[in-house]
């Protein structure tokens, strides 16, 4: 527990200083070019990230919840590091001639968005750069080594990303030039990632056969095609908003809506530091039997990322109408997209892991499931409402669906494993939000942002600190208090 506190607090100041960078992109981005090049570019990442989940053919999840019984730090690790490069290199050929193959009806289902078609070709060698940075990420996550690939993901490639829209703006750079630079970032972010497992022994190409046969290779195929789909569905929910906006719509409103629900990314970066730590850990307290083990992972994920996820929500809030400040005034009818998608992710939040410990389990197959229902209900919420509401109704299915999901693990997690994640820590901190967020909404309208940024964060802050302070909800931060001599 305690390296995955220190791991997940090391990530997240890593993320939240990228954070600090995506909000200058944030800000920056929509000035420095037009909303419907910010939605092509959204969109091209978006189902390039999509489709790369395919090509490693469930390695990535194989990784995370066998790779114990394959390290051997004294070989390589058996060469592990070629097995996946190759069999990624073999899903990238698969998926590939398919895409070929069905390219037309890809074009002509973003016929709205004329940029796709233009594009279609340099997306798919994008997708194959993806598909290998995300099973080298799970391979580091493996090996414990997380602060690189928080470090390449949340700072080097939003730096890049700013630097290029600069140079893009100033018409240095054309559209084309642009999309080449994006992907030579994430080329660099590849061979980093190949470097820093170098350095440390993890890269070797020759594959001990021998001993990957002496495995259950029935267990871990079967696995493997399981948790394929369901990679699959967990990223397609992320990004089948913006997508199927892309074919009702257009690009300009998959740029503004992708800007705006952007803001709720910051919520999430604790999330996805402790999981980074989280899930090797599950993997390995579930394949030696110890469920007290998991069971206190999922409590204190949920814990403290409702606390703080708490927090940022009501910050957040607080804070929008600052922030609309510096967007261009067609950002404005994004607004009510943020407070319904940020809901969405403090859903996320309360729940914790609950991913993880089914995923990590032996019952692994009932994540495919849900996320069938999942995927069901989101295309379906979509279908039926971004016609009708546009970019609020986008929004609204994303919360429908991220609520029935999340609702349906915590169900499922209590029946089939008896564990739950709630405390009374839960109430308590539930009551600061229900708080902060009515002293937020009750704020006169003809308040100056700034006044009702200040008072807002202030309020919440003094809150939650006491809270924290006289419950001792997250004992790291009480710690830090006292070492400043700010409490007792």
């Amino acid at each position: 527990m305690g390296e995955i506190k220190k791991q997940s607090i090391n990530n997240t100041v890593l993320s939240y200083v990228g954070a600090l960078f995506g909000f200058l992109l944030l800000y920056i981005q929509p000035h420095l070019m037009s909303s419907s090049d910010v939605g092509l570019f959204r969109l091209l990442y978006a189902f390039s990230f999509m489709i790369a989940v395919l090509m490693p053919l469930g390695m990535g999840s194989v990784t995370m919840r066998f790779f114990s019984k394959v390290r051997n730090e004294k070989n390589g690790d058996n060469g592990f590091f070629a097995l996946l490069i190759l069999i990624t290199t073999i899903g990238a050929l698969i998926t590939v001639a398919l895409l070929f193959l069905f390219q037309n009806q890809f074009k002509l289902f973003y016929k709205n968005s004329t940029g796709f078609s233009s594009y279609f070709n340099v997306m798919i060698v994008f997708t194959y750069i993806l598909a290998l940075i995300t099973v080298l990420n799970v391979y580091s996550m493996s090996l414990f080594k997380t602060t690189i690939t928080v470090f390449l993901a949340d700072i080097f490639i939003r730096v890049g990303q700013l630097c290029l829209s600069v140079i893009y703006h100033y018409n240095y750079l054309s559209r084309d030039g642009f999309v080449y630079g994006y992907m030579g970032l994430f080329v660099i972010q590849l061979l980093v990632l190949i470097f820093y497992l170098n350095k440390w022994g993890s890269v070797s190409f020759k594959i001990n056969w021998k001993f990957f046969k002496s495995l259950n290779l029935k267990e871990i195929a079967w696995y493997a095609g399981i948790m394929l789909f369901t990679g699959f569905a967990s990223v397609s929910i992320k990004v089948i908003d913006q997508l199927m906006m892309g074919h009702f719509l257009n690009e300009s409103f998959v740029g503004i809506y992708a800007t705006c629900v952007m803001m709720c990314v910051v919520m999430e970066i604790p999330f996805n530091s402790l999981d980074r730590i989280a899930q090797p850990k599950i993997a390995h307290a579930w394949n030696v039997g110890d469920v007290k083990e998991v069971g206190k992972i999922y409590k204190m994920s949920s814990t403290y990322m409702f606390f703080i996820g708490s927090i940022l929500f009501c910050v957040l809030w607080a804070s929008l109408d600052f922030i609309f400040l510096f967007l261009p005034n067609e950002y404005q009818q994004g607004k009510m997209a943020f407070y319904i998608v940020s809901i969405s992710s403090l859903l996320n939040l309360l729940t914790g892991v609950n991913s993880s410990v089914i995923t990590m389990s032996h019952k692994y197959f009932i994540a495919s499931t849900l996320l069938i229902l999942l995927i069901i209900v989101s295309i379906l919420a979509n279908y039926w409402l971004i016609p009708v509401f546009g970019i609020i109704g986008a929004a609204m299915a994303t919360l429908m669906a991220l609520g029935i999901f999340n609702l349906l693990k915590y169900v499922y997690i209590l029946i089939r494993f008896k564990m739950q994640p709630f405390s009374m820590h839960t109430a308590y901190i539930f009551g600061c939000l229900v708080i902060s967020v009515s002293l937020i909404l009750f704020l006169p309208p003809s308040l100056h942002p700034i006044l009702k940024l200040i008072i807002g964060c202030g309020f919440t802050a003094l809150l939650f600190s006491y809270i924290n302070i006289k419950y001792n909800i997250i004992d790291e931060v009480n710690k830090l208090f006292k070492r400043f001599n700010l409490i007792k």
